[in-house]
């Protein structure tokens, strides 16, 4: 138990460290206007990295690389409660067709991402990827 909770918190504190470099860069590059493209980036990359991670071994409670990666890192590197709240922004503010892009666009590539990480994992395991 003791390990798994330094796993956890040392994932968590490094996806914690490049979340906010991510959306901090994307914010200053756009002068802080416009579409959230930090949030989205981090959304993406951190549904990847779940996808190859949760199927990347059979025992779930026990392993050290799940828990650092997948609970840890992308826990904290991932940002949708920051998505839903410029999501809301947005609605509020009468702007549907960004509301919607932004909606559409964290839901299908994230989920697109998830099965893509899953691919790799699977293609590596078999050799198709090195």
């Amino acid at each position: 138990m003791t390990v798994n909770i330094l796993y956890l918190s040392i994932g968590a504190i490094l996806g914690a460290l490049l979340r906010f470099a991510v959306t901090h860069l994307s914010s200053e590059s756009s002068h802080h206007r416009g579409f959230p493209h930090g949030t989205l980036i981090v959304n993406v990359v951190g549904s990847l990295i779940v996808g190859f991670v949760l199927t990347s071994t059979e025992d779930h409670s026990h392993d050290p690389w799940r828990m650092f990666a997948a609970t840890g890192f992308c826990g904290s590197f991932t940002t949708f409660s920051a998505f839903a709240y410029e999501s809301m922004g947005y609605l509020r503010q009468g702007r549907l067709g960004t509301f919607a892009l932004n909606v559409a666009l964290n839901n299908i590539l994230c989920v697109l991402a998830v099965v893509l990480g899953t691919y790799l994992h699977s293609a590596g395991r078999n050799g198709i990827v090195r």
